[in-house]
């Protein structure tokens, strides 16, 4: 029997024989080229673009956090400056979103990377790119804008998408509530935020409180806002709500201080 790994004469051409046909001889600039084609693809039919790109940058940032660990002088500087604890955040507010790019640990990030695609997939669809990403940051403030309000909190820290895909969620049930839909993913997301938290210690139920309501209130106002911009685009409406949303929040925060 010939071996089709070989470059004899006999034998069929295997998949690394240059002789095969169908072997990719593409250099890597026309790869390159036919993934920005798919990209911009996906991209006009409001596939999950900026879901993937979420995914992609917490994970690179785990990876990264994971890689100082190795080196506890740089990895305590990194992590004094992008997590949430609350009595700090006053001196270093950029630690209200920063922390939502930050997990605890492998099985932490894993069941939040879940989320975030079954729930991002569908969203995003309805959104529009920009108006989901806006959604997920503006949840993310709320959700660290209220454990940073929660009396008690004060040295303890908070790290993790999670309040961010509350928020989404919340969006998703507001829409699909309006629309009497019901998804196979919403069951499985709802798994995933409900259910499996339970066999996690050190849950910070505050900040999926507070995403939450951050994500139901600004889909809300999407829909049911001002008459007058109810005809407006997405993007408009977002830019508007999201904006008056997380002028709100940080108002609020801030003004905690002086109380």
């Amino acid at each position: 029997m010939a071996n089709p790994f070989t470059r004899g004469t006999s034998g069929p051409a295997g998949p690394w024989d240059p002789r095969n046909p169908n072997r990719n001889t593409a250099s890597a600039g026309e790869r390159w080229q036919r993934f920005t084609r798919r990209w911009s693809n996906t991209w006009r039919m409001n596939g999950p673009n900026m879901t993937q790109v979420l995914v992609a940058l917490n994970v690179l940032i785990f990876l990264v956090d994971s890689l100082l660990r190795f080196f506890p002088r740089l990895s305590n500087i990194f992590l004094s400056y992008t997590v949430l604890v609350p009595n700090f955040a006053y001196m270093r507010p950029w630690t209200l979103l920063t922390t939502a790019f930050l997990h605890g640990g492998i099985l932490h990030i894993l069941m939040n990377m879940l989320s975030l695609y079954f729930v991002g997939k569908e969203l995003e669809k309805m959104l529009g790119h920009w108006a989901f990403l806006s959604m997920y940051l503006v949840s993310a403030i709320g959700a660290n804008v209220v454990y940073a309000l929660w009396p008690g909190m004060g040295m303890v820290p908070a790290v993790g998408a999670s309040g961010a895909i509350y928020g989404l969620f919340a969006a998703m049930m507001t829409v699909y509530n309006r629309i009497g839909a019901r998804s196979q993913s919403t069951l499985v997301l709802l798994f995933f935020l409900l259910v499996v938290p339970i066999f996690f210690g050190n849950v910070a139920w505050q900040a999926h409180l507070g995403g939450f309501v951050t994500g139901g209130a600004l889909s809300l106002l999407m829909m049911h806002g001002l008459p007058a911009l109810r005809t407006a685009s997405i993007h408009k409406r977002m830019s508007i709500y999201g904006s008056a949303l997380t002028v709100l929040l940080l108002g609020v925060w801030v003004a905690a201080a002086f109380i």
